[in-house]
């Protein structure tokens, strides 16, 4: 006769001791790694744990090859697992392999097609891969997923935006505001799509917010860019860029001599944005003359196609319309032309030439660069505060004698009121039979980035990098 089982109870104390030491057991394995979702079926717990730490910890130090070997460890050990295909997109990616990116999202999706970050992220790499139609599907998508997604309604309405579909870019650019508050970019692109719609009292209260929150002084700049843009409250812009602009200036530093490379190169490159919106600031005041230096030495820090259609505009104010058609054809010749906003610079060409015909007659004369030349050279120089060339170096390989070609020459100065600075600038020359002649000069001794909003450097989409709520810092362009 079998001895019948009998179950002892037991007390309640030694239960709840039982389920806190559960309970401990479960937070201390949450704290060390990433939380393993459901996906993870009855694989063995400590080491797809283990795993998917690794994989965390690798993006975390920026090692990209090794979270893929991670996530690729964890995908073998639970091919559900949406934390381990979440690594494995996000490793690709940041390896420059897009494709790879693309399909593990894609598998990402198929395991989960409510999965709260992947279709913004897929949306995100889209956009780096120049599928813009399929960059605002995938966002849509998101937000059919989760309506009140704060990700992928800012990064829809910025790409929205791009297009020139403003009315549904500030619909989104709301609720993103709304959704994400403290973030100061949001309300200035609020505030930016306010305007394009004809909400300008709207888009006060959104820079108000902006300029209320924590920001550095160039979100000083891009709302003062923004309302003189519009024409709007222009005494506020120029006590905004003017604020912003002065404490910043006063920091650049001025090399002493050609040892000082690259040292102040970032510093003059972001005031070239604020003396942009300064002198356009004063021409939508009326101060034509006034603003024309602050553009010329924004140019010569940086040549960029917006302040080159500015200097433009306030060349054919001045009367100067032959320089000003010969810079307006040489802004035409420039990569990514058409992603600048040309209108108005066009408009005022017209009034000042007499006419459409009148004006096409001039560009047909202007003087032209000259296409890509087959040989190039550089040279590094330092130039004072009046633009004349103290000292330069020729870069190798370089022909014989460049060094005092550049030597000779006078270059666009930095200068404007209260200030003349001495800078490290690069002097591209091209070949003309015989001589050698100046093409472009930048400050620094590297070239400056890609013009903002270009192919080259679009706007960066927010990412959500983990499986949490927490996005990527993308970085936003100053000015326009």
């Amino acid at each position: 006769m079998l001895k019948e089982t009998v179950m002892r109870p037991v007390s309640r104390k030694t239960f709840l001791l039982a389920w806190i030491g559960i309970l401990i057991l479960a937070m201390n394995s949450l704290a060390a790694a990433p939380q393993q979702d459901n996906g993870a079926g009855l694989a063995a717990p400590a080491t797809l744990n283990q795993a998917l730490n690794d994989s965390w910890a690798a993006l975390q130090r920026h090692d990209y090859e090794a979270a893929l070997q991670a996530s690729l460890k964890a995908t073998t050990i639970a091919p559900q697992n949406q934390l381990a295909w979440f690594y494995m997109a996000r490793s690709y990616d940041l390896l420059g392999e897009l494709p790879k990116a693309e399909a593990a999202y894609k598998a990402l999706i198929a395991i989960n097609p409510r999965h709260g970050s992947a279709y913004n992220n897929l949306g995100a790499l889209y956009r780096r891969m120049g599928r813009t139609d399929e960059a605002i599907a995938s966002y849509r998508k998101q937000i059919e997923v989760d309506p009140r997604s704060r990700f992928a309604s800012w990064n829809l309405g910025r790409v929205l935006a791009s297009r020139g579909h403003w009315d549904e870019a500030r619909q989104l650019a709301a609720v993103a505001a709304e959704l994400a508050p403290a973030d100061v970019n949001r309300w200035l692109f609020l505030g930016k799509a306010q305007i394009k719609t004809g909400r300008i009292d709207e888009a006060r209260r959104s820079f108000d917010r902006a300029l209320a929150l924590p920001h550095e002084a160039i979100m000083e700049n891009n709302v003062a860019y923004d309302l003189a843009d519009a024409g709007f409250d222009l005494d506020r812009s120029w006590q905004l860029i003017s604020g912003a602009l002065e404490p910043a200036a006063r920091l650049v530093c001025e090399p002493e001599g050609m040892s000082g490379g690259d040292k102040c190169t970032a510093q003059l490159r972001q005031i070239a944005f604020m003396l942009d919106t300064a002198g356009w600031v004063l021409y939508r005041q009326g101060k034509t003359k006034a603003a024309e230096p602050y553009l010329r030495s924004s140019f010569a820090i940086t040549p960029r196609g917006e302040t080159e259609l500015h200097m433009v505009i306030v060349l054919a104010k001045s009367g100067r319309l032959e320089e000003a058609v010969n810079v307006f054809a040489q802004a035409r010749a420039r990569p990514n032309f058409d992603r600048v906003d040309s209108r108005e610079t066009i408009r005022e060409l017209v009034k000042a030439a007499g006419g459409d015909v009148e004006l096409d007659t001039l560009l047909g004369h202007a003087v032209l660069p000259p296409p890509p030349p087959i040989i190039q050279a550089k040279a590094i120089a330092l130039v004072d505060g009046n633009g004349k060339v103290i000292e330069a170096r020729a870069v190798a390989p370089a022909p014989p004698g460049l060094a005092d070609v550049a030597k000779s020459l006078t270059l666009p100065v930095l200068s404007w009121p209260g200030y003349s600075i001495r800078s490290i600038r690069t002097i591209e020359f091209q070949r003309a039979g015989d001589q050698w002649s100046p093409s472009e000069s930048y400050v620094g001794e590297t070239p400056p980035p890609p013009p903002c909003g270009s192919a080259s450097q679009p706007l960066l989409p927010t990412l959500v990098t983990q499986e949490s709520t927490s996005p990527a810092q993308s970085r936003n362009c100053p000015g326009a």
